[in-house]
């Protein structure tokens, strides 16, 4: 119960950071803490401000990503318990909220995020394997991080420009954590993906009007895959396999 009241105060804390992220980095604007950014104008404000005051675009978008990452965390804190690696869980899930945001906003997975990220996660997930005695279980990760960017960069490569060289890249950490948890949940997470995607495609075309040639980013449904097996767990696997 510790674990699970700790990881959602430190979501609800880390949130607003990663929404901060998000923007300057989906704008290639340089990382900077001290302030706000507006994801509209790119006014700096502060970090409480309501509004901001040069656009007046409300904050609370940056509430809500407190709210999921929050959520989220939690979440991944009750189904693994109190385990070592559940530090690597917790910045895989402030990481997914990032690039979450940049691909909604940008229709972008930046290796800014990417590229020092993944690694960074992969080392708290290797360091809570090894504490928690399942060494195997973070070999079975790298395997599956290089299957699941494998099939999607089949996918890169078949879609000839319809798919996003970023999605491959952000399987790699998706796969990471999905498989370290086994490779029936990387499965799993698969059919959830799929169906997410396919909703968010219904949304586009019911309420904005897309196109057959209206790109619509596939990130986000991947990140949402990922949360929902890891949070449903075992149960959800077996459900579904």
């Amino acid at each position: 119960m510790l674990s699970l009241l700790l990881s959602l105060a430190l979501g609800i804390l880390a949130g607003p950071i990663a929404h901060h992220l998000a923007v300057q980095a989906g704008a290639d604007q340089p990382f900077a803490g001290e302030a706000a950014v507006c994801r509209r104008c790119g006014t700096r404000h502060g970090h409480l401000a309501t509004a901001c005051p040069f656009c007046t675009l409300g904050t609370g978008r940056v509430w809500l990503a407190a709210a999921v990452t929050g959520a989220v965390s939690g979440g991944v804190a009750w189904r693994l318990g109190t385990v070592w690696v559940l530090v690597g869980y917790l910045v895989f899930v402030f990481l997914t909220v990032v690039l979450f945001l940049t691909d909604i906003d940008h229709k972008r997975i930046p290796n800014r995020i990417t590229y020092p990220g993944t690694p960074l996660a992969a080392m708290f997930l290797l360091g809570g394997a090894l504490l928690d005695g399942n060494g195997a279980g973070f070999l079975r990760a790298l395997l599956t991080a290089l299957a699941y960017a494998g099939f999607f960069l089949l996918v890169y490569l078949a879609a000839r420009g319809g798919f996003g060289f970023g999605d491959v890249k952000l399987a790699v950490l998706l796969g990471l954590f999905l498989g370290y948890l086994g490779w029936d949940h990387l499965l799993v997470a698969g059919f959830v993906t799929a169906a997410v995607g396919g909703l968010m495609a219904l949304i586009a075309v019911v309420v904005g009007h897309a196109g057959a040639k209206t790109e619509i980013p596939y990130g986000p449904a991947m990140i949402v895959g990922a949360w929902v097996t890891i949070v449903g767990g075992q149960p959800l696997v077996d459900l579904l396999v």
